[in-house]
């Protein structure tokens, strides 16, 4: 069981104990959040007005982290509805987008280009250790995801949100309107102190 590649994800390893658990369970597996954009790669977008991230001409399902949270909370307010079943409620959004297509909508959205900066597995890991400051541990957990994006494993679309929801999922143009501020380099400076 230690040798179970599926175990050395965390997710996967809490959901193989939960199972066996005499906790009720409700496992929501959300794909790649939309907010990573605004949070991860804020910087990158922000001030080298590019996206650099190993995975090809991949698609990622994305999701919204709103979308997510009003899936928990349906969970919660009607736990017999979603306990302990053999299925999870994976959550997607409507979309599966290239990293290229992502880099459009924010030129669209913020009114100037930024490029996706299609780049190979070292020079991401280099990147992302000594540009963006990530421990080693989030590093490789990261590459692994583009990678699987990279083999085209990561753009598989649920229906989950406008089964449990009954509306469609947030899209990614909706969050770069409404989070355009955190990508606008003035929105940063102006926010700083003076002295």
């Amino acid at each position: 069981m230690a040798n179970d590649p599926i175990l050395v994800v965390p997710h996967a390893a809490i959901e193989t104990w939960l199972r066996t658990s005499r906790v009720a369970w409700t496992f929501v597996r959300a794909s790649f959040f939309h907010q990573n954009l605004s949070t991860t790669h804020l910087t990158d977008i922000r001030d080298r007005d590019e996206i650099m991230v190993p995975a090809g001409r991949g698609a990622t399902a994305f999701v919204d982290l709103e979308d997510i949270g009003a899936i928990a909370a349906a969970a919660l307010l009607a736990p017999s509805s979603h306990a302990d079943t053999d299925t999870a409620d994976t959550v997607t959004g409507s979309e599966a987008l290239t990293y290229q297509q992502v880099a459009q909508i924010l030129t669209d959205e913020l009114g100037r280009p930024i490029r996706y900066a299609q780049t190979g597995i070292m020079r991401y890991l280099q990147h992302a250790r000594r540009t963006l400051g990530m421990p080693w541990g989030m590093v490789l957990f990261t590459a692994a995801i583009y990678t699987t994006a990279r083999l085209g494993m990561a753009g598989e679309l649920t229906d989950t949100v406008r089964g449990v929801l009954g509306r469609e999922p947030i899209r990614f143009a909706e969050i770069a309107h409404r989070e355009r501020a955190v990508w606008n380099p003035a929105q940063t400076t102006a926010a700083l102190p003076t002295t």
